[in-house]
């Protein structure tokens, strides 16, 4: 065999190896779908079911109104999820502060080979060999380096990214606020939705059964032909109609428990009794005025916005950083085993500064950008008052509204039961008088039904007011997370609120608020009544697209803002 045939043989098994080994390497890294199995399914239930409702306080008495809203702060699956993202934006925060910090690494290493690493050197002059073969690196060697280096460029970007990062974990805090007014706000409905349900099942009950005999009274009258059976037809119309109606009531009385056992995270089937509750006169010891005020300041929806107009700022400063030369302080200590070289280990240091020229023509349009953004963040804050603003009033109309509505319906619910009372003995044991009791006494659960509706619903609205100003239903500090302890806490800032005190731990006093601002209302009155300024300080013009239309909306120039 030739050297050609040879060298032919060897790029042929050399060929069919290479392609050996990427078909080898494609069929590995190909990726096949896999759908979860029943079985998987299966655990996963049973995983979830007990991470839903495990470790929870076992029901020992019947619930309170506080021990309801406690139950659904510690247990409700929303509320834990907004705990969780704060506790990762704290853990990000961390990481974040890293950033800031020198950059140290280290290496090691060994070599081998199995020949000598040897060369020669050629004549540039005469092109002839000059040196013998020879080496200056043994067949083995081992290598260690430890550097540390630091970028200033890097460090500053750093720090703006750590402040960004520190305001996310306020404003993470801002949206649990949130979440537990929501919450709270809708446990407070749900619950007097359902202890009146609770109260109403029995009355619903009894008139039912007297229905279900009145009727099975009118069947029998009509077989025995002792009236017409047009007559008995219609009674029987007019029962069953009542008799749905009833049955209707009776299943929205039993649905109202299910929706406040899932607002407490209670499994479905949970049974339960809910503590008599007394519907004493709600006490508003705010003025309109004053809750506007409040609500400036103590909505979480304003302070989180705020938070992120202070990164909108730190990210134009990080981005005007990047346009700015980068320094970089490096030193080390580095060691190699090589038996040819006279020093084995030594030190190094330096800087190195690199710039991209190019950068600086961006410099305009980068500060433009931020100016923009900061500016929108603005805007969109001024827009979120404005909402807020909105909010504080509609529920203090609709808290006014619902008072109104519960007193009329309290007063109908009173008379009917005073019909009812007069009329019970009034009617002969006939069919005629049968239906005609029925229909009194299903007109009178129905009455009780409308008062305990336009209760439940002053009490949300009442709750919807301190929600609106942004008044916290607990307070900033707690001794425990126990049921017990949250609701002990709950009920104490309920009657502090209801005494007109706010809390120390809330952010201002009213006192204070209004002092240093005065109401909203006064601030429109003294914009209409003060002087025109000069021109140089007037505040920019934005058009801003309102449907089919465009309107000019005065926003404040915040350019030279300062960082807090």
């Amino acid at each position: 065999m030739t050297i050609k045939s040879k060298v032919l043989e060897y790029k042929t098994l050399h060929r069919t190896a290479v392609a050996g080994a990427i078909l080898f390497s494609l069929t590995a890294c190909s990726v096949t779908p896999t759908p979860i199995t029943f079985e998987q399914k299966l655990a996963l239930v049973d995983a979830d079911r007990k991470a839903m409702f495990q470790d929870q306080e076992p029901i020992t008495q019947p619930i309170s109104l506080e021990e309801a809203m406690a139950r659904a702060v510690k247990y409700n699956l929303k509320e834990r999820l907004a705990l969780m993202e704060k506790l990762a934006q704290d853990n990000i925060l961390g990481l974040q502060s890293f950033d800031m910090l020198p950059k140290v690494a280290a290496s090691a290493g060994w070599t081998a080979r199995n020949n000598e690493a040897a060369s020669s050197s050629k004549s540039i002059a005469t092109g002839t060999e000059s040196l013998v073969s020879s080496t200056s690196q043994d067949k083995q060697s081992s290598s260690a380096d430890l550097s540390v280096s630091w970028n200033v460029l890097d460090f500053g970007i750093g720090y703006f990214g750590s402040k960004a990062q520190a305001n996310n974990v306020l404003a993470a805090e801002e949206r649990r606020r949130s979440v537990v007014a929501d919450i709270i706000q809708n446990v407070r409905g749900a619950y007097w939705e359902a202890v009146k349900a609770q109260e109403l099942q029995p009355l619903v009950k009894r008139t039912l059964k007297d229905a279900y005999s009145a009727l099975e009274t009118s069947k029998q009258t009509a077989a025995e032909r002792l009236i017409s059976p047009l007559e008995s037809l219609q009674y029987q119309k007019s029962l069953l109609e009542m008799i749905s109606r009833l049955e209707t009531l009776e299943g929205d009385l039993a649905a109202s428990k299910s929706r406040l056992a899932g607002l407490m995270n209670l499994p479905p089937a949970t049974q339960y009794e809910l503590a008599s509750q007394s519907t004493q006169t709600l006490a508003l010891p705010y003025q309109l005025e004053e809750l506007e005020t409040l609500s400036m300041v103590n909505r979480p929806e304003i302070n989180e916005e705020a938070y992120r107009a202070r990164n909108t700022v730190l990210e134009t400063r990080s981005s005007l950083m990047r346009l700015l030369p980068g320094a970089s302080l490096f030193v080390g200590a580095h060691y190699n085993s090589n038996s040819y070289s006279l020093n084995n280990d030594w030190a190094d240091a330096g800087v190195q500064v690199s710039w991209n020229l190019l950068s600086a023509f961006s410099y305009s349009d980068v500060k433009s950008v931020g100016e923009a953004k900061e500016k929108i963040a603005d805007l969109r804050r001024q827009a979120l008052r404005m909402a807020v603003l909105t909010q504080v009033n509609l529920a203090w109309q609709q808290y006014k509204q619902a008072d109104n509505q519960f007193q009329r319906t309290a007063e109908l619910s009173r008379i009917q039961d005073a019909i009812f009372v007069q009329s019970t003995g009034a009617y002969q044991n006939n069919t005629q008088s049968l239906v005609e009791r029925v229909r009194i006494a299903t007109e009178s659960v129905l009455a009780k039904r409308n008062r305990d509706q336009s209760f439940a619903m002053m009490q949300s609205a009442y709750g919807a007011i301190y929600k609106a100003a942004g008044l916290d239903p607990l307070p900033k500090s707690i001794a425990d997370t126990s049921v017990e302890t949250l609701s002990a806490s709950i009920a104490h800032q309920d009657a502090l609120l209801q005494q007109g005190r706010i809390s120390d731990e809330t952010l201002v006093s009213r006192v204070a608020l209004n002092s240093a601002l005065g109401s909203m209302s006064d601030q429109y009155e003294k914009a209409d009544t003060e002087p025109k300024k000069e021109e140089a300080s007037k505040p920019q013009l934005v058009m801003l697209s309102t449907g089919d239309s465009l309107q000019e909306t005065a926003i404040i120039d915040y350019t030279n803002y300062v960082q807090p």
